[in-house]
Order: C-alpha cells, then structure tokens, then sequence
C-alpha cells in the first residue's frame, strides 16, 4: 500500500490523501476488492475508510482532510492484518517554503531505450501524478544516437505542455544528452520552457560545449544540465575542469536512481559495473564542483518514483526529489534546482531539513572565525523509523547520531577549527562544506545538498 499526504501543510489547511493499493511490481492492483481503513488521528476525521472494486486500478483520494495543530504526524493504514504509514507531514504555521516532490528523469517508449517495457509519455505524466502522486516530472527521453528527429521532439514537447497543470501539477522539460567518459559522461540539459529544437554533442562535444550551444539557443538563464550515475562504467562523469561548465549551469548532480547510488565509493548501493577513476559525488565536490543533489528513477519501465519491472541492471530503490519551492509552478521548480534548494532521497518522502552555521543547505556562506564552531542542525522524518542521521564534512563521516524512531532532531557542534580542513580549487577558493546523510530502517536514504563555508579574506 502507498499513502501519500503533502509533505508540509498549514493548521487547518485542506489537503488530499493518495491511496494506492500496488500489485508486487508496484503497479496499482486490478485484483484487489475491498476497503482499506486509514487512521490520522491528528486530523478532524481520525478514521478514513477506503473502498476499492476489483477490475479498477486501486487509487483512490481523500479530499479535505485537515491537521489542527503544529508538529509531524504520519497516517496508518491497514489492510489483511498489516499495517502501512503514509510519509511525514510536517504541519507549521507561516509562509515559508513547501517541499515538491518529483522525478526528475522518466524514460518513456520515444526513448527507443529498452522500449518492451517502456510505456507512452501519456502514461509517464499521468502515473506520475496520479499513481505516485508526484507534484512534478521530467521526461527526460534520448536524444543520441539517432534516437531523436525534429517530428519525435515536437512530440514530446507538446505533451509536456499539454500536462502542465500549475498549481496542481507541472512538468519540466527536458531530455537526456549521451556524452562520452571524460567529456562529461550522461547528462540530462533541463530548461523553463521547451526549446525548439534539442543539441546534441555526443560525437564530438563534452559538457561544456553543450552548455555553450543551449546558451545560445535558449539564454543561459534559462537551462542548467545534470550528470547523472557519473560513476557508470564507459561513459564516466569525472567532469575535468576543462569541460565543466561552472555551477550556474551545472548547479546539482544526480547522486541516487535505479541504476545505483554514486555518492562515495564504499556505499551501500553502488552501479553494478563502477568506473575505477574519482567520478563520485564526493570526488567532484572535493575538487571545487559546487552541486547540490537531487535523485531520480532513470525508469526504462516509465515508473515515475515507484518500482515497476525494469531492465536487470536498473534494480535499486527509486529516487526522489524534493524541491524547496514557494508555489507549484515550472519556474518554482526550476529555480530551486537551480540554486540548489533542493535534497535526495530514495523510496521514501524523507523529510529533512538542515543547516550549518545558520546557512540552510545548498548555500554558501562566508566564515571569518576559523576556529568558531558550526552547529549542525537537522529535523528529519521518514515513513519508515529512521536508523541514523550522519553528518559528513569534506566527504567524511564525522557524526553518526542512531535516531531509532519515524522522528529525529539533531544539534551537533563541529568543533575542528577549519584552518586544518580547508580544500582548495580554482573555482571556490579554500572552502569547506558539510552534507547530511539519512538511513532509514526500509533501506531508504535521504542526503541534504552540501552547504558551503567560505574562507574570508
């Protein structure tokens, strides 16, 4: 069963509950016939019974439910004797910034990639907000290789036109460009509105020179370009400094999707075959690359966020995204990737939020007092209890807090004076950043987008 409620809501703001009861593939089942009851007892209606009738896709929506008061709270449902929780909803008072949710890398059938288990754009948006309950999606479908023409590429702009739905639901355009191991390795070019035609660079271009093309095309103001499993064999993401294109237009990694995690190598859930050279998330961020991450399916069975029966070598948990945005809306979404207002999870809606130093994550900040400590502060909640929460600086693990509940706070003071810790690049000057790392008891994780401490002049 999957339940899944808005991550961040107001007291006494209506919202909607999506009910999902899935096959073992993580289809929703056309099998199942009967109800499914739903506790929150934090809401005006504390029990919640859904019907369902076999021979229908089992989805369903409670509509107007409200949380009356300040705190985290998750829903239970039961179905057969078992119990499920819905992800965490954090209700608090104020404006501020909501968290939406996406996917930001959808293989459809136009990809011609693994296309006996791909499905139809169609079926890509509409399993996204329906099925998953996403708040937004990118198609993110090839282009290299002859695998796109001028006709396919109208095609597919259209219909994330025509799914475009603000405030309800948005897509984000977008398209995978293949680049060689070296030049860049695979990265998806992501932009406010759909460009009229698609540049491709894998014969002879690298990164760099892509972002040079679009720049021209469609502004630079306008596209930012993400590698994503930067540690796949052949065509790595190493990203010299000769073709990294600076962090405007290369602001995020994809550091988790169904191909593997390439945050470190040593990680639990590595690609199945890993280039041996420094190509990890954690290699790049050593060498000045400021990124911040976000995580994705790489679905060739065009599953937005969910499992689905996909090729044997994409097998690990879906990615998810969370964009810190405030207002559904395509440049909303954009611009909070963009600069990195933004964290990674895998399988589920983790909710987190962290600051070093008072800087919340994916920024930059400047610190005069080498020697003062930066108090670390995290809130995180997950569907699942949570195992730990650690607290990485420089690509080390230098705090690991076990939570042992759905709930954790944390409030850490690292107190090593960063005149010993300081790395240097030619594109930050010295710096150093902290990232904070979430394990569920699911096997789920979440990882904040680094935060980074300037050496002042």
């Amino acid at each position: 069963m999957a339940l899944v409620a808005p991550t961040v809501v107001a007291p006494g703001e209506p919202f909607a509950l999506n009910v999902a009861v899935l096959d073992e593939h993580g289809y929703p089942s056309v099998e199942f016939s009967g109800k499914v009851r739903i506790r929150g007892e934090f809401t005006h209606s504390p029990l919640i019974e859904m019907p369902f009738r076999k021979g229908r896709p089992a989805l369903a929506r409670a509509e107007g439910l409200v949380v009356p008061s300040v705190g985290l709270f998750r829903f239970e449902g039961t179905l057969g004797g078992e119990a499920w929780h819905s992800n965490p909803v954090c209700c608090r008072r104020g404006p501020g910034l909501r968290v939406a949710w996406g996917d930001p890398h959808v293989h459809t059938i136009l990809s011609a990639c693994h296309a006996e288990g791909a499905r139809s754009l169609n079926f890509c948006y509409a399993a996204a907000r329906y099925m998953s309950g996403l708040d937004w999606v990118s198609a993110a479908d090839h282009v290299s290789n002859g695998r796109c023409d001028f006709s396919k590429w109208r095609e597919q702009m259209a219909a994330c036109q025509a799914h475009d739905d603000p405030p309800d639901f948005v897509t984000l355009p977008s398209y995978e460009a293949s680049l060689k191991g070296g030049a860049g390795g695979d990265t998806n070019p992501y932009f406010r509105r759909p460009p009229e035609m698609f540049i491709d660079e894998y014969e002879a271009g690298n990164a760099r020179t892509l972002c040079e093309k679009l720049g021209e095309r469609v502004g630079r103001e306008n596209f930012f370009v993400v590698p994503h499993h930067t540690t796949r064999t052949g065509k790595h993401g190493e990203i010299p400094d000769e073709v990294y294109p600076g962090e405007a237009l290369m602001p995020v990694i994809e550091i988790h999707s169904k191909w593997g995690t390439s945050e470190h190598r040593g990680n639990a859930n590595p690609l199945h075959q890993v280039h041996p050279g420094p190509s990890y998330a954690v290699d790049l961020l050593n060498r000045g690359l400021k990124l911040g991450f976000i995580a994705g399916t790489d679905s060739h069975a065009t599953m937005p966020s969910a499992t689905g029966i996909e090729p044997g070598h994409i097998d690990r948990l879906p990615g998810l995204t969370a964009a810190l945005v405030p207002e559904l809306s395509r440049d909303a979404v954009f611009d909070a990737l963009r600069s990195r207002r933004c964290y990674a999870a895998s399988r589920e809606r983790v909710y987190l939020d962290v600051s070093v130093g008072g800087t919340p994550m994916g920024q930059t900040a400047a610190w005069p007092d080498r020697a003062k400590p930066r108090t670390i502060q995290v809130a995180a909640a997950a569907q699942s209890d949570i195992v730990a929460v650690e607290v990485v600086r420089n690509g080390e693990t230098i705090h690991r807090h076990p939570a042992g509940a759905w709930q954790a706070a944390l409030l850490f003071d690292d107190e090593v004076s960063l005149d010993g810790l300081w790395l240097e690049s030619e594109h930050l000057g010295c710096f150093a950043y902290t990232y904070v790392r979430v394990t569920c008891a699911s096997g789920a994780r979440a990882w904040s987008s680094p935060v980074w401490l300037l050496k002042a002049p």
